[in-house]
């Protein structure tokens, strides 16, 4: 039986679906799900049925389920506005409304063509298990490989050339044929794509699939690639990266090396160097030692390189960004910054945009592990900008989160509001996003920051209600300490920040706003100060964070082992390690660091009784960037604190009066306040309710 409506026919059994005669290519679960909605046609499919019978299970989000009912109204002529045949039944499902006919089976039907054989095909390779790459010497490779002649015929691009002249010839023949079919028919072949880019459309769709993070997509595409296209190089390259996205590392791993014996037999360059930037990539997923993740990048270039007008850009910014990221794992951030800006360029020049805004990303970080934040920052805006003009509501998240966190390292606290508030929103169109709970935590960071504390503690609360087992990306602990040390429960921050450090295994120096070991390891300690100042025992660290406060690494790490120095009354080393890591910030031009280690530093030294280097200290954070620092809480209540020692009045009130301006739900510090009442002569005001209450016993 056959079911056919406005011009289309679809024949389940077969698994076929066409449009005026013509073959229309669409995933086996979007076929399913159109099958499914005509056979139930006379009432509502819920989306648990449905989602049951596409998948087999119900471990599936809604989401999931409506990109595959969006990929069938468009394969439909269909949209969510019109609905012509699946209406959309809010709250319930999903109903088809296009009125049906029944064909028999013994109707005539398209035939299918029988494919050319693949050169590629297995039986024609003998089982060959590959030497890694990295096992080669590395310069006779590299030179070997170079010589290598850039009009080197092969069997790929031998095989590609006989399917497009038989691709050719079948053309001819429909046009032939065509001049005795109808006049609309006739149109409807004029707006169908040429054999060539027909035959392209596949591979791109899964492309965009896998870049968007949507892998039941893009796996279900490669499932049902024509026969022309299902051995071909890029089709394999596409499946090891959905094996390496989904954590399969050693499938990937078997693909992988079954594409370079068959890249090495038919001599292929380009091929070869695309599958040595994947193994690059598949070796940095993996932790490989940074040699072995910059070797086979950097033999991949050498081949583009001397395969010249062969290599398309896109293959050529893909080995460029492998090998800059490569490079930058092993510390060589010049070398990397100049592969991805050149990875950049060419993809721009070239037209692709999404590759470029690859590219953009990669040089961000680059960027911003070389302290060029300010740069970083303007990449990844550039980066969400092509996503929202994109749709691609996935990749503007991503981006928008990333230029928020940068923004908080630069203290630009109303940017950082507005790129999180753009993030929230877009939520609503990816209500299942897998980073949906690091978007709403990053939102009540900003949020803290800005002393919204009920807002925050409302998303936080959200996000703790939310099953930690859905979802990839981790979620941050380093924000919950954050948030408590803000409403004043340093318990609370002490146990977040501790389990923190325990789940945090690297310092990773491209993480912001302290999500790393040493973050973890510095929020801690102002929590531990905290209780000891207000009364109750100094914590202990353990032997790990112990040993971590021995060994810094970075100006975190200083301030963090500066504070714990302190705490065991050597103030004079731990003012040197607080100047150390205050010139370190200074230096990557990082102003949330210089203020994170000029809080301590300008604490110690009124303790001391050094007011003049306090005031010093201060002026050097402020000179940094004024207009930044005017507008932060944290820093106004620094120069409170140097007023109120200096015992100068009117820097007291008008401290004060910023200080609270800024501090939104958040209590001062008791013994601030408790300075600012004593403080003689008496000063006009009074100090906030919110402050005197925690003057209270």
């Amino acid at each position: 039986m056959r079911y056919c409506w406005d011009g289309f026919s679809l024949d389940r059994e077969g698994a076929l679906l066409t449009r005026q005669g013509q073959h229309v290519d669409v995933s086996r679960k979007v076929l399913d799900c159109i099958s499914h909605l005509i056979e139930h046609r006379q009432r509502v499919v819920s989306y648990d049925e449905l989602i049951h019978n596409l998948w087999g299970h119900n471990n599936v989000t809604n989401h999931q389920l409506s990109q595959v009912v969006l990929t069938a109204r468009r394969a439909l002529g269909d949209d969510g506005h019109t609905q012509r045949s699946i209406r959309t039944v809010s709250g319930q499902g999903y109903r088809w409304v296009a009125e049906i006919s029944e064909v028999a089976d013994n109707a005539a039907a398209p035939q299918a063509q029988t494919p050319a054989p693949d050169v590629f095909s297995p039986v024609h390779l003998r089982p060959v298990v590959p030497e890694p790459e990295s096992s080669l010497p590395p310069q006779a490779h590299v030179i070997a490989s170079a010589s290598e002649p850039r009009a080197a015929a092969s069997a790929w691009y031998r095989s590609r050339t006989l399917i497009a002249v038989a691709v050719s010839s079948l053309i001819l023949a429909a046009a032939a044929s065509g001049t005795r079919q109808s006049r609309q028919a006739e149109a409807t072949a004029i707006e169908s794509p040429t054999a060539a880019v027909a035959a392209g459309e596949p591979l791109a769709r899964i492309e965009e699939a896998l870049w968007s993070g949507r892998f039941e997509e893009a796996r279900d595409g490669l499932a049902t690639l024509p026969e022309e296209l299902v051995d071909s190089p890029d089709a394999r390259i596409l499946e090891f990266k959905l094996d390496v996205e989904r954590g399969r590392f050693d499938q990937a791993a078997e693909k992988l090396a079954l594409q370079q014996t068959r890249a090495k037999v038919a001599d292929d360059p380009v091929w070869r160097a695309k599958l040595l930037a994947a193994q690059s990539i598949l070796n940095a997923r993996t932790g490989r030692p940074a040699d072995e993740v910059l070797a086979p990048a950097q033999l991949a270039v050498v081949l583009l390189e001397s395969a010249g007008s062969a290599a398309s850009p896109q293959a050529m910014g893909e080995a460029l960004g492998a090998r800059g990221s490569a490079l930058m794992k092993t510390g060589q951030f010049e070398p990397a910054m100049q592969d991805h800006v050149r990875a950049r360029d060419l993809l721009l020049k070239a037209g692709d945009n999404r590759r470029a805004a690859v590219a953009r990303a990669s040089l961000a970080r680059t960027w911003m592990r070389m302290g060029r934040l300010a740069d970083a920052l303007g990449q990844m805006i550039e980066v969400a900008n092509h996503a929202r003009q994109s749709h691609d509501t996935i990749s503007e998240i991503a981006s928008r989160n990333t230029a928020a966190k940068i923004q908080i390292e630069l203290l630009r606290r109303t940017d950082a509001l507005a790129s999180t508030q753009r993030s929230m929103e877009l939520l609503q169109s990816a209500p299942d996003s897998v980073r949906r709970a690091r978007t709403m935590q990053l939102r009540a960071l900003v949020l803290t920051d800005s002393g919204r504390l009920r807002e925050a503690a409302s998303l936080l609360e959200e996000v703790d209600a939310m099953d930690r087992t859905t979802g990839k990306e981790r979620r941050s602990l380093t924000i919950p300490a954050m948030y408590h040390l803000a409403s004043g429960r340093d318990e609370l921050a002490l146990a977040a920040a501790a389990e923190a450090f325990v789940e945090d295994d690297a310092n990773d120096k491209t993480n912001l706003i302290l999500e790393n070991k040493e973050g973890a390891l510095l929020l801690w300690m102002v929590a531990a100060q905290n209780l000891a100042a207000n009364g109750g025992a100094m914590p202990v660290p353990s032997p790990a964070q112990r040993k971590a406060l021995q060994q810094p690494e970075s100006s975190i790490g200083h301030i963090a082992r500066g504070r714990w120095l302190w705490s065991q009354g050597q103030s004079k080393e731990a003012a040197a390690e607080f100047r150390l890591a205050l010139e370190q910030a200074q230096q990557t031009n990082q102003p949330y660091r210089m203020l994170l280690a000029s809080e301590p530093l300008i604490e110690l030294l009124l303790q001391r009784g050094d007011w003049a280097a306090a005031e010093q200290v201060l002026a050097k954070l402020r000179a940094h960037d004024p207009e930044r620092l005017d507008q932060n809480y944290r820093a106004n209540l620094l120069s409170l604190r140097v007023a109120l020692a200096a015992g100068d009045d009117a820097a007291v009130t008008s401290a004060y009066r910023n200080a609270r301006a800024l501090a939104g739900e958040r209590a001062l510090p008791a013994d601030v306040v408790k300075a600012y009442v004593h403080q003689a002569p008496p000063l006009t005001g009074t100090p906030h309710p919110k402050d005197t209450a925690r003057l209270s016993p």
